[in-house]
């Protein structure tokens, strides 16, 4: 018995390890596959979610030998505190000087030769945590990436993709167009971003935010790029 429960906080501990240095030793030149991808942020709401957890067993009910004014300076405390751990999780894990990247697969759907436009779709999804009372993972409003929360096998889940509805359009001339239709398995979007951390008071949640930076269209295979714009 003593014995399985030490095995367990070893395996316990060595996760955590593991998961700290996803982000404490992420190469910015690296490209994450989309399933690194939801490590990372999976990382960064495993540790929030703790704080979270730590908070939320810091503010039990007021107890018969509290005054209204002790158990309102203990929440205001254990705020304070819960705050300020937040911001050093973030401080730590160097989040604001990290930009990612992951790789989506792009499908070239159909060339229209008269308007020289291509329409573009990508079927990529990144897992992610749906919202909670305590955490939520959002992405601001832009024009290319999205979240999408949906019901599936009786579970809440939420995903990360190219808001592809209607389908990107892609301007571009035949010749260009062609040659990237020969090459499509090596076509692919790169989705640029950063994580930002905050706490909505009013809420009384952590918001874990997914940035968007840039987005490219590019040739994987000869790192070739078609087409890139900044999101703003």
């Amino acid at each position: 018995m003593k014995f399985s429960t030490l095995f367990v906080l070893i395996v316990m501990l060595s996760s955590s390890l593991r998961s700290q240095s996803i982000l404490e030793t992420h190469d910015p030149n690296q490209t994450l596959t989309p399933e690194q991808c939801m490590d990372i942020i999976k990382t960064a709401w495993d540790g929030l979610k703790v704080l979270a957890d730590e908070y939320q067993g810091n503010i039990s009910e007021k107890n018969e030998f509290e005054s209204t004014v002790e158990y309102n300076d203990r929440l205001r405390k254990a705020k304070d505190e819960y705050i300020t751990k937040i911001r050093k999780f973030y401080s730590d894990n160097k989040l604001n000087s990290k930009v990612f990247s992951v790789w989506l697969n792009a499908e070239l759907n159909k060339y229209d030769a008269d308007n020289q436009t291509y329409g573009i779709k990508s079927p990529t999804q990144i897992l992610i945590q749906p919202k909670k009372k305590d955490i939520a993972v959002i992405i601001p409003n832009n024009k290319y990436v999205t979240i999408t929360e949906k019901n599936s096998g009786g579970y809440r889940r939420a995903y990360i993709h190219l808001n592809t509805k209607p389908e990107f359009t892609w301007f571009v001339n035949k010749q260009t167009a062609q040659d990237a239709k020969s090459k499509e398995q090596s076509i692919y979007f790169k989705f640029f971003f950063t994580l930002d951390i905050s706490f909505d008071e009013s809420a009384n949640q952590v918001i874990l935010q997914v940035v968007p930076n840039k987005i490219t269209l590019l040739n994987q295979g000869e790192n070739f790029t078609y087409w890139s714009e900044d999101i703003r």
